[in-house]
């Protein structure tokens, strides 16, 4: 049996007990939890993601790499929006490039300082705007932004209170002519090794 415990104020703490959950939901709990630091402290209502202000971190301050898979660097940008990424530094300096954002051709082994939510993308300004709530001056240090495959709750997309329209990050709308369009596909058949009988 596992217990959870998340602080939903400064007064009281909700304590859940889990018999077996799927691994996604207690990742997802974790990746809420993460992000329960960026809500001040004091609010009862919870702020979505379009209230809280971002930082800006030019193009060329920090390297970009998608680990999990190949992405053309035509389409890098799309991987990086609306995307959890870890924030990190790498010992080698950022190679600067004014038109773009700048490209790691491998994955380097590096200090995580901490993750965010990149909010948006800025291609007039050269500009990420992301969501952490890594203190600034440990941000300051961070030269990487690594996008792997932990995809942020759809619950922080889909409960955007005040939006009218169209939810932003949220569509069904897929072009199914563009490599990696489309639903995610869940993968549920698969059965782990301690539900095998031998």
């Amino acid at each position: 049996m596992l217990a959870v415990c998340t602080p939903v104020s400064d007064m009281f703490c909700v304590c859940v007990f889990f018999r077996r959950t799927h691994s996604s939901v207690l990742r997802d709990m974790a990746v809420l939890a993460y992000l329960g630091q960026l809500q001040p402290s004091g609010m009862e209502l919870v702020l979505p993601l379009h209230s809280l202000v971002p930082y800006q971190v030019p193009f060329n301050a920090v390297s970009i790499k998608v680990i999990h898979t190949d992405v053309a660097p035509a389409h890098i940008l799309y991987s990086v929006n609306a995307s959890w990424v870890g924030l990190c530094q790498v010992p080698d300096e950022v190679q600067c490039k004014a038109d773009g954002p700048v490209l790691l051709t491998h994955t380097p082994i590096c200090d995580c300082l901490g993750f965010g939510i990149v909010r948006g993308v800025d291609m007039d300004k050269k500009l990420y705007h992301i969501l952490t709530p890594v203190a600034p001056e440990n941000l300051r240090l961070v030269n990487c932004l690594l996008i792997g495959n932990i995809p942020v709750p759809n619950c922080v997309f889909l409960n955007q209170p005040g939006i009218e329209g169209e939810i932003p990050y949220v569509t069904s709308e897929y072009n199914y002519g563009i490599s990696g369009a489309g639903k995610l596909k869940m993968k549920k058949h698969l059965k782990r090794g301690e539900h095998i009988r031998p």
